[in-house]
Order: C-alpha cells, then sequence, then structure tokens
C-alpha cells in the first residue's frame, strides 16, 4: 500500500515537472516571435496584470550607458535554453536599455503592410535545402494552404496536381507519359514526406495541418510531449470530449486523476487553433521599427538590440509579502505565489529570449558582412539551416526571430529575412548566392548591343563562361523577378525609341 503510494506521488512530480517546463517553452516561443513593438506592448500589459510585477525606476538613468552595449560576433556558444543556468550572463532585469529618438519615422521607413502567411511560407520554401521535386510538391501544398493555417486539400490531390504538372511539360516536349502512370503510389509518399518537412520545420508550428486534431498535436510534440504522453493521447483519442470540454467520458477512459486531466486540458486549450492567425492583414500602413542595429566601428561590425520597451523586475515587496505566510489569507498567499511564479517564467523567458536572439543575429552578421561593407550583390548563400545548425537551435526557432524584423545597416533598414540567399552551384564547386547572380544578370543585360539584346539562352551561356551553371528557363525565371522585359521587347522599344528620336530631328 504504502509502496504504491510512493510510486503514485513520484508519477505526479514526473507530470507537474513537465508541465512547468513546457509552460516556460509556450511562453519562450510566444517572445521569439514578438518583434520589438509588440514585446514593449505585451511588457506593458504584464505590468498591469501582473502586481508582482515593476518597471525600474532606473531605467532612464540607464539610457545613455546602455545605449553603447554591443556584442562580440565571436561569442556564438551553444544553444542554451532552458538549461543551466549558473553562468556569467546578468539577468534581464540588470540589463540595460536605450531609448530610441522621438522624431517621426521617414517615409522611407513607412511599409504598406506584412507579409501573408503564404508570402511567409514561400520564402521558408526558397531557402530551404528541398530538393527541386520536393520544392515543387511543396508549393502545391503552400499554393492550397488557406489564411488560417490549414491545407484546404487531399495530399493524394497534391500528389496528382504535381504528376499532371509534369505530364503537361513532358506532352509539350513530346516525352513518355507512360512510367508516371505506375509511380502515383510513389508520388503521393513522397508528397506525405513533403508535408511533415514542412509542418516539423517550418514556421508558424501546426502550419498546413489538414485538420484541428492534427494541428494540436503537432504544437504539443513541438513543445516536447512524446507521443504517449497524456496531452498527446487526449488530442488523438478524446478529441470530441476536449472540444466540449467534457471530463466525464475522459475520466472513465484514462485511469489518471482528475487534477492531472485538468492540467493537460489547460496545456492543450492554450494551444494555437489557427496558427496563420499572426498573418492575418492588419494595418495598411504601418512604420519600420528597426529591430537590430549594425554599424562600422574602425574595421569591425557592432550589432546593438533595440531595447524600447520596458524594463521589468520582481517587486521586492511581494517577494518579502509571500514570506509572511502565517498572517496571510489563503486566498492571498495563493494568489500572490501564482503572481510570482509568473513573473520569473517571464523574466527567465526573457533572458533566454535575448541569448538566443543574440546568437542567430550574430551568426548572420557575422555570415554576411562582406554585404553591410559593400552592398547586395555580396550577400552570400545563407539558409535556416545553417544558422540553425552553427547555434544549436530548430530551423523554426531561426524562422521565428528572423520573421518580420528590420535591422538597421550601413545599406539602408531592411528586413533581416532579406539577409538570406538560397545557394547556386559554380561549375568551379563554389557556391555563390541567388542575390549575385541577379546582380550579374543585371550587369550582362546593361552591357548588352541595345540594338541586339541578349537572348535568355545567350545570358545562360554568358554565366556558363563564368563557370555559373544556370539553366535558360531559370535565366527567363530570374529575369521576370528583376522585371526585365524580354529581348524581343527589349529590341522593340530600341528600335521605337530610335524611330521617334529620328523623326524628332
Amino acid at each position: 500500500m504504502s509502496t504504491n503510494l510512493s510510486q503514485t506521488t513520484s508519477q505526479r512530480q514526473v507530470l507537474q515537472q513537465r508541465l512547468v517546463l513546457t509552460q516556460e517553452l509556450q511562453l519562450f516561443l510566444k517572445l521569439i516571435q514578438m518583434n520589438t513593438l509588440e514585446l514593449k506592448d505585451y511588457l506593458e500589459e504584464q505590468l498591469i496584470e501582473n502586481p508582482t510585477l515593476e518597471e525600474s525606476e532606473d531605467a532612464k538613468e540607464k539610457t545613455e550607458e546602455s545605449s553603447n552595449e554591443e556584442f562580440d560576433l565571436s561569442n556564438i556558444g551553444d544553444d542554451r535554453i532552458f538549461g543551466n543556468q549558473d553562468n556569467d550572463v546578468p539577468h534581464y532585469s540588470s540589463r540595460e536599455f536605450f531609448d530610441d529618438s522621438e522624431e517621426e519615422s521617414p517615409w522611407e521607413n513607412r511599409i504598406s503592410s506584412d507579409d501573408s502567411l503564404i508570402d511567409h511560407l514561400r520564402w521558408q520554401l526558397h531557402i530551404s535545402d528541398f530538393s527541386h521535386e520536393e520544392k515543387e510538391i511543396a508549393s502545391t501544398i503552400i499554393g492550397n494552404t488557406n489564411e488560417d493555417g490549414y491545407l484546404e486539400t487531399d495530399i493524394e490531390e497534391v500528389a496528382h496536381t504535381y504528376l499532371n504538372q509534369i505530364q503537361g511539360m513532358e506532352k509539350s516536349n513530346n516525352q513518355d507519359q507512360d512510367d508516371h502512370i505506375d509511380n502515383i503510389e510513389a508520388i503521393i509518399n513522397k508528397a506525405k514526406e513533403v508535408l511533415n518537412k514542412i509542418q516539423t520545420s517550418f514556421d508558424p508550428t501546426g502550419v498546413c495541418s489538414r485538420n484541428l486534431k492534427e494541428c494540436l498535436k503537432l504544437q504539443a510534440l513541438d513543445l516536447g510531449y512524446p507521443e504517449d504522453s497524456l496531452v498527446v493521447e487526449m488530442i488523438e483519442k478524446h478529441f470530441e470530449d476536449i472540444n466540449e470540454n467534457d471530463l466525464s467520458n475522459i475520466l472513465d477512459a484514462i485511469h489518471d486523476s482528475t487534477q492531472e486531466i485538468q492540467e493537460a486540458m489547460a496545456v492543450i486549450s492554450s494551444l494555437e487553433p489557427r496558427p496563420g492567425r499572426p498573418y492575418f492583414v492588419k494595418d495598411s500602413e504601418k512604420y519600420i521599427v528597426p529591430d537590430f542595429y549594425v554599424y562600422n566601428m574602425g574595421d569591425e561590425l557592432q550589432i546593438q538590440l533595440n531595447r524600447d520597451f520596458p524594463r521589468v523586475r520582481i517587486s521586492n515587496y511581494y517577494k518579502n509579502l509571500i514570506k509572511k505566510e502565517k498572517t496571510l489569507p489563503p486566498e492571498a498567499k495563493q494568489f500572490i505565489k501564482e503572481k510570482l511564479e509568473a513573473a520569473q517564467r517571464i523574466m527567465k523567458c526573457l533572458d533566454e529570449r535575448e541569448e538566443t536572439v543574440k546568437k542567430i543575429i550574430s551568426k548572420i552578421v557575422e555570415v554576411q558582412s562582406e554585404f553591410f561593407a559593400h552592398g547586395k550583390e555580396y550577400i552570400k548563400p545563407l539558409i535556416l539551416k545553417d544558422v540553425a545548425q552553427s547555434v544549436g537551435v530548430h530551423e523554426s526557432t531561426v524562422s521565428r526571430i528572423t520573421s518580420r524584423r528590420y535591422i538597421q545597416t550601413p545599406q539602408g533598414t531592411i528586413e533581416l529575412k532579406s539577409l538570406f540567399s538560397r545557394r547556386i552551384e559554380s561549375s568551379q564547386g563554389k557556391d555563390i548566392s541567388f542575390e549575385k547572380v541577379k546582380s550579374i544578370m543585371k550587369n550582362i543585360i546593361s552591357s548588352e548591343m541595345p540594338e541586339s539584346p541578349y537572348s535568355d539562352e545567350d545570358i545562360s551561356k554568358i554565366f556558363e563562361r563564368r563557370n555559373i551553371t544556370v539553366a535558360r528557363r531559370t535565366v527567363a525565371k530570374y529575369r521576370k523577378i528583376l522585371k526585365i522585359p524580354s529581348s524581343s521587347v527589349r529590341s522593340r522599344k530600341y528600335k521605337e525609341n530610335k524611330n521617334e528620336s529620328n523623326s524628332n530631328n
């Protein structure tokens, strides 16, 4: 009897420990998705809702000193999210801040709108290491994803759409299509693999789910719950009961305690049923507020984080008050305890957010150092996976931190994600970036004889002579991205301008 009771207590402790960790992880994932303005709003809201949090009174006094805070690009360590806290990193509450100028933002710092969910997914796909076939299938999946983040078609339909595209191309090239009839099962399996890659590595978590149950399960797994956990079991087997908030049926089927089931339901209710929500179209116009600053100091690049948000700390008054347990009513004691725990989670997650952001931004700036000195054509190949592996975080974490963020540089204020560029291999085995290829293409076309402009095939051959392999149809695609007309249109425009000039003379 005593042994059974001891085992039950031990199991409950493990479950509670996991739930506390997950609350921190949930908050961390929420915070890293926030840009500077959103974090400012969140902290101001917490200062109102949580009495144990207070704004540090000396924040303004520290402003001037903190505006010079910089960090070394070489100081890039392993990921330490919720790891050992026994280190020399100062706590968030002791860090310093600087204020932005109060001058009105210039017109060039205004943008019309944020990227849509589809734009965000296509950007991640563009810089992914998917194969050509996987990108084609993924593009079909993304194209059939609605603004809530759900895939609106069956995976079999995705496979058939991709197969029809292949057959259409081969028909135009008079190639044999019969081989693909027997390959539909293989394509369906490939489509399932691609969908799984998107669901587990793209941001936001749970995107491209086929239903709410799958969406919630993906988020629970992302939070660290294993397949055999109570949270996942309840999502998979008792989804209807959860939806109706019916504990009785769950209690009859699951032999865990009522408290454990209620805790699991609280976790499930905190998950996002519409993963596309952060990308809903909001204001038609907004100001760009840089989240990061990069500037040259001598021969080195220095980085600053925009900390234009409240500097918060835990109130000493409530810390001392909770120690007077005997004089406090039970309800007051429980209320203060819960608010203090919430405040501690916020402080800890703010620390973790800052450390993770620093490592990721440092790595990006380190790789793209030539861009800051010389401009866009010096951007190097860089994808989310490169940064994630280097600093020891998941790809989706890098995507969350780089999405909807702006960085002020010697080359102007730009979107952080514009510093990513996929690889294009040269015949010499060296990789060059997509941006470099576009820059070279513009130079090639600007140097052509206007009466005899280069065709796409000509440009492809010029690239080949420069030991860069770019197919003709890829040249055509890049030319359209650059909004450069075809050679026939350029030739016609030149002749029209020449005739008009002669007639005027």
